[in-house]
């Protein structure tokens, strides 16, 4: 019944179709996003074809013996459409497993698309994996707010906003992402010695293939960048991929008065606005200053799960 393939460039429409309409799937799963890191991980993307039509799709990549669905995303796992069904699913990883080893891999690695992402329910590969793969689970731990619901605002962060509203503080959308790099970069650098994981040519690269859906906001004092993030922008949920501000920004509480104005906006169109992780070294630590600042404005725990198996 099913039939499993790699994926090459050009099936790329067909993939990025599925994508489209599938009901769990993000344009992170689009191959003009996956692809602009293509030199980074030997791609090992696999299409299920179920009687010769495609029926679910697996972003992927090899590194030495282990498949990770996908080492360069923030969450992977199988692509489904609201067709799919979990008997289906189990059979497909009874497949997907004996493919890969096969193929001389000895482990999985498996991201999960957050379920706050799904158009429709779609763990049904949660239940596969587990219950035919013998999965363990590792976790992260992310703050969003829910349109549903608002949590209040912590005080200290509706006085940096009351702080800030009387600096002549400009929220805009802003194409000069070079500018919020420095900050960012910066920052990353004094707080934790490290570099934002895309460059600022790749994230202008990013930017320019969806426009719409990936867009940078930032905070001006007169004509400086003083904070500012960059957003992804999916069907149910706003997510912001980088945060930062100047020490100027911190001073003047520039972050504070970026999401009040932005978060409004954001879930007047959307179910949730995800502010990522606040876990370090594979989920066992949890940045208790970053995680309470995301809480202040009113974010609550959302899990960014991670599968593990042997073949």
């Amino acid at each position: 019944m099913f039939e499993i393939k790699r994926y090459t460039p050009d099936l790329a429409d067909e993939w990025n179709a599925f994508v489209a309409q599938s009901k769990n799937g993000t344009f992170l799963f689009d191959r003009g996003y996956m692809d602009y890191h293509a030199d980074r991980f030997h791609d090992h993307s696999l299409i299920i074809y179920r009687r010769g039509k495609c029926y679910a799709l697996l972003p992927g990549c090899v590194d030495g013996d282990t498949f990770y669905s996908h080492k360069g995303l923030t969450y992977g796992g199988l692509v489904m459409s609201d067709k799919t069904t979990a008997a289906d699913v189990v059979q497909i990883f009874k497949l997907l497993n004996v493919m890969l080893k096969e193929e001389g891999i000895k482990r999985v690695v498996y991201k999960p698309v957050p379920w706050i992402y799904h158009r429709q329910p779609s763990e049904e590969d949660l239940y596969a994996i587990v219950e035919i793969c013998g999965a363990t689970m590792s976790r992260g731990l992310s703050s969003a707010v829910s349109r549903e619901h608002h949590s209040e605002w912590y005080r200290i962060r509706e006085c940096g906003v009351r702080h800030a509203s009387h600096m002549g503080l400009t929220v805009e959308e802003s194409e000069d992402y070079r500018a919020f790099w420095e900050v960012l970069s910066k920052n990353l650098l004094e707080r934790h010695g490290l570099s934002p994981v895309h460059t600022v040519e790749e994230i202008e690269l990013l930017h320019q293939r969806f426009p719409k859906l990936i867009r940078l906001m930032v905070v001006k004092e007169n004509t400086e960048v003083v904070g500012g993030t960059v957003l992804y922008i999916s069907g149910r949920v706003v997510h912001s991929q980088y945060i930062a501000a100047s020490p100027r920004g911190k001073k003047i509480h520039a972050l504070d008065y970026l999401f009040h104005v932005i978060l409004p906006k954001a879930l007047q169109e959307h179910a949730f606005f995800d502010f990522g992780i606040s876990t370090e070294k594979h989920g066992t630590y949890l940045n208790e200053g970053l995680i309470y600042q995301k809480e202040g404005f009113g974010g609550r725990g959302i899990c960014y799960d991670w599968y593990e198996w042997n073949l």
